[in-house]
């Protein structure tokens, strides 16, 4: 067994901050999801207008019955859902006696931009420390479908990487944090960007880009879903590589890396 330092202190300091952020995002967004549990697409959304989604339940049994639609489909989430003032709510984000949604709404924003800041500065220090080139980036022949294949097998199996093979990021990694840092986190910036008013009249492009302020809600909240999936799929991953050893290289930036079985 032997240790090597993986992780910079800026890498450890902006993850912390990030994760803080992120599950200060998901808890303000889905309380302020919860006045309105509904999602539109194009400028307009209210109440009797056609819905992409939405939770709705017939409050006049006891317990309520709730589903939860998506177009023409539905789905029984009673038990799951529960409701307020008589509309649905998701249950463990419902918000608290005395809720305010303004100090909500500042709540969310000051989450968001501590997000972006921590993103901005750590896409800088991955490309001015070389990071992204030397450990994110595909190397020549990574690409190859046999091998992403091999790999997808490996995760499907839980195999967990040892000696030098668990210095690197595999290709599913180094796919999946690109992905995450340079397409789908800079998605959920511009579509929470175009629900402000502020910025839009600005930046009024944004409702063409995005179709409309109530489509740019309805993809927030489904990037917002994906960047979730993501944080789940990756907590999973480090219970497989060793949890301990992991959260550990995340705090001190020390990793053991243990010997190849011959």
């Amino acid at each position: 067994m032997r240790s090597y330092v993986r992780f910079p202190l800026a890498t450890r300091l902006l993850h912390w901050i990030a994760v803080i952020a992120v599950f200060t995002l998901l808890w303000s967004g889905l309380m302020l999801f919860n006045i309105h549990p509904r999602l539109y697409w194009g400028e307009v959304g209210y109440f009797g207008a056609p819905a992409v989604a939405e939770l709705a339940g017939d409050t006049s049994t006891d317990p309520p019955q709730i589903e939860l639609r998506v177009g023409s489909l539905s789905m029984d989430v009673t038990g799951i859902i529960g409701r307020i003032n008589r509309q649905p709510y998701i249950r463990m984000f419902s918000y608290p006696q005395g809720f305010a949604f303004g100090e909500n709404r500042a709540l969310h924003f000051t989450a968001a931009w501590a997000f972006v800041l921590a993103w901005l500065y750590y896409l800088y220090h991955l490309i001015d420390s070389g990071r992204l080139r030397s450990v994110w980036w595909p190397r020549a022949g990574e690409m190859h479908p046999a091998n992403i294949g091999r790999d997808i097998l490996r995760h499907l199996k839980l195999h967990r990487a040892q000696g030098e093979a668990a210095k690197q990021y595999n290709i599913l990694q180094k796919l999946s944090y690109l992905g995450v840092m340079l397409l789908l986190i800079p998605l959920i910036v511009l579509t929470g960007l175009t629900m402000s008013n502020s910025v839009t009249t600005a930046w009024p492009f944004l409702f063409d880009l995005f179709g409309g302020r109530q489509s740019a809600r309805t993809l927030h909240f489904i990037f917002m879903s994906l960047l979730m999936l993501f944080v789940l799929v990756h907590v999973i991953q480090v219970f497989v590589a060793g949890f301990v050893n992991h959260f550990r290289s995340m705090i001190t930036g020390r990793f053991n890396l243990s010997e190849e079985k011959s």
